[in-house]
């Protein structure tokens, strides 16, 4: 079963935490360093503005008797994961912008390596010659025209790590 907005837990020294809530009644120290990063433990008691305990937390000494204050998925760890995941970095224009440059240039290179070599056939069978252009030559001339669109990839990673 899972705990309830308005159930009441009792948690002794030792144990963590179960749900987000208000004391009631007990103080103890209680180690948050899990959800705030602080090293020291914090004192929580019933009245005041220390009563609230945040779920997933430990209480190190006494006891403690909590209220639980949100329905199961609206706890402050639920809301923070949903956060995390919902952060997904979006590309700025002038990313968006250089990706399509790039992904065109690239088209570009290919149709302009395979126009190369059908027009070198093209022009030595009207000649009446042999073919003197190699793939691997073509390949050699993509391979060339690649750094040029490395070039602008560096940027966009420059663009990138500013953002």
């Amino acid at each position: 079963t899972e705990l309830r907005k308005g159930d009441i837990v009792i948690v002794s020294a030792g144990e963590q935490i179960p749900a987000d809530g208000d004391v009631i009644e007990g103080a103890a120290s209680v180690d948050e360093s899990a959800i705030t990063g602080e090293s020291a433990p914090v004192i929580r008691e019933s009245g005041g503005d220390r009563r609230a305990v945040t779920g997933g937390t430990t209480v190190i000494s006494d006891w403690l008797i909590i209220k639980v204050s949100n329905d199961p998925g609206e706890s402050f760890m639920d809301k923070m994961i949903a956060m995390v995941e919902g952060a997904a970095r979006k590309k700025t224009p002038n990313e968006k912008a250089l990706e399509i440059l790039l992904v065109s240039l690239t088209i570009i290179f290919l149709i302009v390596t395979v126009s190369l070599y059908t027009y070198s056939e093209f022009i030595s069978n009207e000649a009446g010659m042999v073919n003197s252009t190699s793939i691997t030559s073509l390949i050699a001339l993509l391979v060339c025209l690649a750094p040029t669109t490395i070039g602008a990839l560096l940027s966009s990673i420059g663009i990138a790590g500013m953002s």
